[in-house]
């Protein structure tokens, strides 16, 4: 079977968690006798760090108030699409994990007008032009129920873009409850609050996220004593709460020092937090650190701390913390709560009260429980996610 699969930009050194898990599924429908072309926009990830048979490049083009002038944006990037393809081998499926640099227009073209199309959500854009319902001057959660008009802020778009902003959201609830045959949420509640906007989840297969974990750090996932630091592992933008945790952190008594390596995201955001950072001689910096060394430095972590500011979707790190016994104080923002039960999870319920995030490092300092790690369950459960992901692919070619 030939699967297309598409994202918003390639795995590479700054992968995001729906790069990673792009990344994570290529290997495994390759493992399982798939054939996986990866379209995206931007540069293809170098050879050694390519999992799947081709990767189809598109220009990063699209306008920074995209979706305003989506139609144009969107119909140029459908005729390259069109080019790429019209050589190739014809397509029996496209997954859709993210479209914000590619659109969906590509899905009209002649190759792929009948191909059948099944879609993961990893975050909000389908009902929201910046990705996260964020508002970005206030740092306050939106809502997939606001009105377009509210959108236009975040964009820095006119009011006159309204009608563009509107019917590029109804397009893309139309798309999700027409064309596409299967439906993938990272949480109940993401799955919940795009059910508000419109969007059908009787297609929906699975409502949690489920990532792949590095062979590599099999090792690494062995009971042992409690971590020697802190650790903060993310994107460095605003939403992910590092200003409030080096305010929190400035406030707490522990001794144990505070670690935090960032893939770069908000550029000017980051320059803010590192000369915080640099006032408190605890607080350390990690030069950039790859996936593949992401392993070692949470398994020496005595806690992963997730002050996230807006509606996770299942952070890959968390995943990540827990399969390697590391326990996590996390924001106890909706999206998040499905995972309160879990051992070794700790939610942080005033998580936009530095005061709050201070009692969560003194508790994260002491603890000292005996690890238990969950790798090769987390690794079983990645198997039969990407088992279940191939069998809807047959299921929906075969209808």
């Amino acid at each position: 079977m030939r699967i297309l699969l598409t994202t918003h930009r390639f795995a590479d050194d700054n992968a995001g968690g729906t790069e990673i898990l792009a990344d994570d599924l290529t290997r495994a429908l390759k493992s399982r006798g798939l054939h996986v072309s990866w379209l995206a926009a931007g540069d293809p990830p170098p050879l050694h760090r390519r999992a799947g048979d081709e990767y189809l490049s598109l220009p990063a083009v699209f306008a920074d108030d995209y979706p305003v002038g989506w139609r144009a944006q969107e119909a140029e990037q459908a005729g390259r699409v069109e080019q790429l393809l019209a050589t190739r081998p014809p397509v029996e499926l496209v997954h859709v994990l993210h479209f914000s640099r590619t659109g969906l227009e590509f899905l009209d073209v002649s190759s792929l007008r009948g191909v059948p199309v099944v879609a993961t959500l990893t975050d909000y854009t389908a009902v929201c032009p910046d990705y996260q319902l964020v508002v970005r001057s206030t740092g306050t959660q939106c809502s997939s129920t606001a009105s377009s008009r509210d959108c236009l802020g975040c964009l820095e778009a006119p009011g006159e873009a309204v009608g563009e902003v509107t019917d590029w959201r109804a397009r893309n609830v139309a798309w999700l409850n027409g064309r596409v045959r299967a439906l993938w949420t990272q949480t109940p509640h993401q799955a919940a609050e795009l059910a508000k906007a419109g969007v059908d989840l009787a297609k929906v297969v699975r409502d949690r996220a489920c990532y792949g974990l590095p062979s590599a750090w099999t090792p690494l996932a062995v009971g042992g004593p409690a971590g020697q630091y802190l650790l903060f592992l993310g994107r460095c933008s605003p939403e992910k709460g590092l200003h409030l945790l080096l305010d929190a952190f400035r406030a707490s008594d522990t001794e144990l020092p505070l670690l935090i390596a960032t893939v770069p995201d908000d550029r000017a955001y980051e320059e803010r937090m590192r000369a915080l950072a640099s006032a408190d001689p605890r607080v350390h910096w990690l030069p950039q650190v790859s996936r593949a060394d992401v392993g070692p430095v949470l398994a020496g972590a005595r806690a992963l701390l997730v002050p996230s500011q807006w509606w996770e979707n299942h952070p890959l790190v968390a995943h990540e913390a827990r399969a390697l016994g590391v326990p996590v104080w996390s924001s106890a923002v909706p999206s998040m709560r499905h995972l309160a039960d879990e051992p070794g999870f700790h939610l942080v319920e005033d998580y936009r009260a530095p005061a709050a995030w201070t009692r969560a490092l003194g508790a994260a300092s002491r603890h000292r429980a005996p690890r238990v790690p969950a790798f090769g369950r987390r690794v079983e459960e990645f198997e039969v996610f990407a088992d279940e992901i191939v069998s809807v692919y047959r299921k929906v070619v075969a209808a």
